[in-house]
């Protein structure tokens, strides 16, 4: 099935979902990130679902900022799209798996934190920009907390260091890293592995979903005012709007 920027198909017991706005890095709309949690929540008789994204640049550069300039209304479905996202892949009765190279930033980072795998091109550059903006982005803090603890997420948010694929895999954000040049052939094995271990992956999902304090959404949820709290500071959309213009 396709839709504007988001496509998705079943294959083999697998739901690929891709995103495919190469032109803007695979920057993410309000209308992309419904779209994405609709084909994780509907998926149908699958085992596993995949989301990579499409183009060299990389998975993608994060939420779309030139959303954020077009007033209170397109940031706030932002904030409820990502709430899909983390909805949809809480709650999803199948592993998901992501595929993710070279930049993967912000709401990408999010999505990649959630799920279940990840496997990394060794071209990877993993971070949260946000903070060159004066913002700082508090339910991706939430998502990384799924898979590092509260130190390490906020060094990551407050600093917006890049990480490489190797310093993402050494902090446990990535499960593999498969050379860029063949990177295609190499998410394809590696999904195959985890598709053909399904059963053991769900048992591992769900002991994971049973332990204390795992409920991500409650915490998105509670979050999510400081978000607009951030955004409406003085001088936040000035800096915005001169990263869009320069760029």
């Amino acid at each position: 099935m396709t839709g504007q920027f988001i496509r998705w198909q079943d294959r083999d017991g697998i739901r690929s979902v891709t995103i495919d706005r190469a032109e803007k890095a695979n920057a993410l709309t309000a209308d992309m990130m419904f779209a994405i949690a609709d084909a994780v929540r509907a998926a149908g008789d699958v085992k596993l679902i995949l989301i990579e994204g499409r183009g060299t640049a990389g998975f993608s550069a994060g939420a779309d900022i030139a959303e954020f300039l077009q007033g209170g209304a397109y940031l706030e479905r932002q904030e409820e799209g990502l709430k899909a996202i983390v909805a949809s892949l809480a709650s999803s009765s199948r592993p998901v798996v992501a595929a993710i190279h070279g930049r993967t930033m912000g709401a990408g980072v999010l999505i990649t934190s959630l799920c279940d795998l990840a496997i990394a091109a060794d071209n990877l550059a993993f971070g949260l920009p946000e903070i060159r903006f004066n913002m700082y982005p508090v339910m991706v803090q939430a998502a990384l907390e799924e898979k590092v603890s509260e130190v390490v997420a906020f060094q990551l948010c407050a600093t917006g260091r890049l990480l490489d694929a190797t310093e993402a895999r050494a902090l446990g954000l990535i499960s593999d890293i498969v050379p860029a040049a063949s990177f295609e052939a190499g998410v394809a094995e590696r999904v195959a592995f985890y598709r053909d271990r399904i059963e053991a992956l769900q048992i591992g999902r769900k002991a994971k979903a049973m332990r204390e304090g795992s409920d991500v959404q409650a915490r998105i949820a509670r979050l999510a005012p400081l978000m607009h709290e951030n955004f409406n500071r003085p001088g936040v959309r000035e800096t915005i709007a001169r990263y869009l213009k320069a760029r």
